[in-house]
């Protein structure tokens, strides 16, 4: 059972379909942080939403019931959720939200429950009651065919994920 949730924010809101601009960009944000939250208070769980930093080590923001956290100036919002899931005890109440295929990998290999990004947002839409009456009505076996449509299968192994992996199981 999922009992928190690790997204990596800006993969999440790339996956809204909103042009994000320098001039929507806290409104994006803010969408985000709003429908998380909506979620997470229907799952009873928590959440953490990374996004790319202010250039403030350490910003972290409440909203709501969900921990926002901006990386610091040089870090990556991939670098911060790979530390996070490196220091989460219990690695199989996580779940990491990303559609970047690195990300998800190191995830499954922690041993981490996965999720890409456009499966939470569909659970979203659900949650907030966004969701067309379309969506409700199809099937499981189309939903099975759509998840393993967007499901991107590495065609190889580079040498910075196998160091990673030695690294990993010594």
């Amino acid at each position: 059972m999922v009992k928190h949730f690790l997204i990596d924010g800006y993969n999440l809101a790339h996956k809204l379909g909103v042009n994000i601009t320098k001039e929507n960009l806290q409104q994006v944000r803010n969408d985000v942080c709003r429908k998380v939250s909506m979620l997470v208070s229907q799952k009873k769980c928590k959440a953490t939403l990374v996004f790319d930093g202010r250039g403030v080590l350490g910003a972290t923001e409440q909203y709501q019931n969900i921990a926002v956290v901006f990386t610091a100036s040089g870090e990556t919002a991939d670098a911060y959720i790979k530390k996070m899931i490196d220091e989460t005890l219990s690695k199989s109440t996580l779940c990491v939200v990303s559609s970047d295929n690195e990300i998800l990998r190191y995830a499954k290999i922690s041993r981490a429950q996965t999720m890409p990004s456009e499966h939470f947002l569909r659970d979203l839409k659900t949650a907030t009651g966004s969701d067309s009456g379309k969506q409700k009505s199809r099937s499981n076996a189309s939903i099975k065919k759509e998840r393993e449509a967007t499901e991107h299968k590495p065609s190889e192994v580079s040498a910075s994920q196998v160091e990673e992996w030695k690294k990993l199981f010594k």
